[in-house]
């Protein structure tokens, strides 16, 4: 009988310590499946705290590198030639591409052939804006700002030449206008091509001193420029 009860017992035994091992091994613990654990749910830990394993997605060298790309292939890098709509406070004035017309002065028209065609070329800081498809003797022509005495300041054509201050301009961005396309202001020095429709053929070059900048434009790419590299 006592014999009986010792083999009883360990049979006990044996199943209890069977289930205990297979509650470890098969199902999570309470504290396992209660949630996130305590670590867990206090914060970051030291190594995110301190932005190590948190870099940004682009890093600088990276940012530089695609800017530089951009500023060798956009609109404005010498590579590309575009046409320049004019804007009046944001919006796209009537016939608004710029254009050389036959007697050599850039006007604004709706004449959207090859004379609106236009390279800004890096010149340094600045830029040359060379004619896309215009030629004279097989070369492209610069534009350039002409003083007329007491009458405005108008924009021409001319025989490229980077020394020359008059052919030299600055694009200044101004943000994106109403179809997300970058805006600039276009300067020979401080005078500033500027929309004047009345009796200027639509553009002129001015100092606007304390006056509000009215004139913008697009560059829009009409793909790689034709000009002859040794231009």
């Amino acid at each position: 009988m006592h014999a009986y009860l010792r083999i009883t017992a360990l049979a006990a035994t044996l199943l209890v310590t069977q289930q205990a091992c297979g509650t470890t091994a098969d199902e999570p613990s309470a504290s396992a499946s209660a949630g996130p654990s305590a670590s867990a749910s206090a914060g970051p830990s030291a190594s995110s705290a301190s932005g190590v394993g948190s870099a940004p997605t682009t890093s600088p060298a990276a940012a530089k590198t695609t800017e530089a790309s951009a500023a060798r292939s956009g609109p404005l890098s010498g590579a590309r030639q575009v046409y320049f709509f004019v804007l009046n406070d944001g919006e796209e004035v009537p016939e608004s591409a710029l254009a050389v017309a036959s007697s050599g002065r850039v006007e604004v028209t709706g004449d959207y052939s090859g004379r609106a065609l236009f390279v800004p070329t890096p010149s340094g800081s600045k830029r040359l804006i060379k004619t896309g498809t215009l030629r004279a003797g097989g070369e492209a022509l610069c534009l350039k700002v002409r003083s007329n005495g007491s009458n405005p300041l108008t924009v021409v054509t001319a025989d490229c030449d980077a020394s020359d201050k008059a052919q030299l301009f600055t694009f200044d961005k101004e943000g994106k206008d109403n179809q997300d396309r970058m805006t600039y202001a276009i300067r020979n020095g401080d005078a500033f091509l500027h929309w004047n429709p009345t009796g200027t053929a639509g553009l002129i070059a001015e100092e606007l001193g304390d006056a509000k900048l009215h004139t913008t434009f697009v560059a829009i790419d009409r793909g790689k420029s034709t000009v002859p590299a040794l231009d």
